[in-house]
């Protein structure tokens, strides 16, 4: 746990600077063709230096990172959109650039001089120029009027991910300077082929209904590889041996113009399966990567649950120019109003204490959702312009169960999960109910534990509550006899969920309360 307090030992002193040079060219050639081109190019100044710090002291300690990096990144692109009177196709292509710009280790994967105890910054190690990569992706999207208010679109594109320069760049060692962390700066960038197909229909003249399906071929995705040598020198390296495919369905519906409002609302349902090529432990011993190999599940593909999600936009707008003007200023013009809601069906996670095979994603977690508004006013007075605002995050100060509290001790999780009443399963022995994983103890309610009981022919712990399977009801031992708990007793427990034994860190048990946040922004225009 490292969220702070005077033990905390994890400093960052990063230094990042980007540098940007971007244009763009929009020529009408004819009637039927608007051809647009561009050019962009990226440099960046980065000074890495973060990681664990001795306390008080601030000497380097565990896992710290220093490396200076200057990378460079440029895009040209040419796009021609062609409309005529039954199809409106834009068709483009673009080339990404992109170099690491650095020198490289250019050394075994398991160098004893250069990954252990031997490591010396005065010794000379043999090293190599990053190699640029260069993409061409092309980008084609089709809509095809077949009504006044309504069409069909296609959209088909390639599109390359930077992965974070820390991946890249890191170099991380100890205090007794074995390493422990190494990137790559040849990483090869993730590549996403997108398809898209869909319906566009205009109702009331000022809604646009649409739904569309999707397909998302992601490969080379970033993760990590595992270095085992015989003399134990063990490291995490940056790869590129992950992929993930995701297909879906979204159905929106928004209203883009309006004096004094708009929306948008969406729901998207979509299905994801993800997984690994080659492997994820390299060992210098052949007999033990042979043995990995072996047993290894690394190739076997990951198909969670999906998790369909919502988001709600409303926008509230007063004219500027509204109500009578004072000096120049309309004091009842100019305000706004933004509430955006976001929702996401729960997690599913694995309980299975009794070891069952093939049990994977059996138990469900509390929905996401958090809602956030802004409201703002602008005040105008010639050239001058002053924006004061406010944000409240988290609105409704909606509690999501964080489980960074799962740290007290071993036990809290397993403790946490046995007492929820969960959904009934051959996987665990819970009593039965419909509570997820994040659900928590009323603050203020004391805690009422209960236990599952298959006979009541021997006698219980006085103060515990049990749930008889045979009669699905709820007893107590009270002076040497088994007695049913009353029910307006037991249905508050039920309603307070006294029965959760959460876990000890409650401190790290909601991290996300309602916060506000205020600010002005003064502009000018030189005109």
């Amino acid at each position: 746990m490292v969220f702070g307090g005077f033990t905390c030992k994890r400093r960052d002193n990063t230094l990042a600077t980007a540098n940007i040079l971007k244009t763009d060219l929009v020529s009408q050639v004819n009637f039927n063709n608007l051809v647009k081109a561009g050019l962009e190019f990226i440099y960046n100044d980065i000074d890495f230096d973060y990681g664990l710090m001795q306390n008080y002291t601030n000497e380097k300690w565990g896992d710290h990172i220093q490396f200076k990096a200057r990378p460079i990144r440029s895009a040209l692109y040419v796009q021609d959109k062609l409309e005529t009177r039954e199809l409106v196709v834009n068709l483009g292509l673009r080339l990404d650039y992109s170099n690491s710009n650095t020198d490289w280790w250019d050394v075994d994967p398991y160098d004893e001089d250069f990954f252990t105890s031997n490591y010396s910054e005065d010794q000379a190690y043999p090293m190599q120029k990053s190699k640029p990569q260069w993409q061409f992706s092309p980008r084609l999207g089709i809509a095809h009027p077949i009504t006044e208010n309504s069409k069909f679109f296609f959209n088909y594109g390639h599109f390359k991910q930077m992965p974070s320069y820390e991946t890249m760049f890191r170099i991380g060692r100890t205090s007794d300077r074995i390493l422990k962390t190494y990137g790559d700066p040849n990483l090869i960038l993730a590549k996403t082929i997108s398809y898209e197909l869909g319906y566009d229909h205009l109702l009331f003249n000022s809604l646009l209904f649409q739904i569309a399906a999707f397909y998302h071929d992601i490969f080379d995705q970033q993760n990590n590889t595992q270095y085992v040598s015989v003399g134990g020198i063990s490291y995490t390296r940056s790869t590129s041996n992950s992929y993930e495919d995701i297909r879906g369905l979204e159905i929106s519906l928004r209203k883009s113009k309006g004096r004094w409002w708009t929306f948008f609302g969406n729901y998207t349902y979509q299905v994801s399966t993800l997984g690994h090529f080659g492997r994820e432990e390299m060992y210098q011993d052949p007999s033990r990567q042979k043995e990995y190999d072996e047993a290894t599940v690394n190739l076997y593909q990951e198909r969670p649950i999906p998790r369909p999600y919502a988001r709600f936009n409303l926008a509230f707008n007063v004219p500027e120019k509204f109500g009578p003007a004072m000096m120049g200023i309309y004091p009842l013009g100019g305000y706004k109003a933004n509430l955006l809601v976001d929702w996401r069906s729960g997690e599913w996670v694995t309980w299975n204490p009794k070891q069952y095979a093939a049990v994977e994603f059996n138990v469900q977690s509390t929905d996401n959702f958090n809602a956030v508004l802004r409201l703002s006013k602008v005040f105008n007075l010639h050239n001058l312009s002053v924006l004061v605002y406010m944000d409240v995050d988290n609105l409704t100060n909606y509690k999501q169960m964080s489980r960074a509290n799962f740290g007290g001790k071993p036990s809290d999780r397993e403790f946490y999960y046995q007492s929820l009443h969960l959904p009934q399963s051959s996987a665990y022995d819970n009593i039965p109910g419909n509570d997820r994983v994040g659900a928590y103890r009323k603050k203020g309610v004391a805690f009422q534990p209960m236990e599952l009981r298959g006979s009541l022919d021997s006698p219980g712990e006085p103060g515990v509550i049990y749930y008889y399977q045979e009669t699905k009801d709820y007893w107590e031992y009270v002076d040497n006899t088994w007695q049913p708990v009353d029910k307006p007793r037991i249905d508050k427990i039920l309603r307070d969920k006294a029965y959760i034994d959460m876990p000890n860190l409650d401190s790290f048990t909601f991290l996300n309360p309602r916060q506000f946040f205020y600010g002005i922004r003064v502009s000018y225009d030189f005109r």
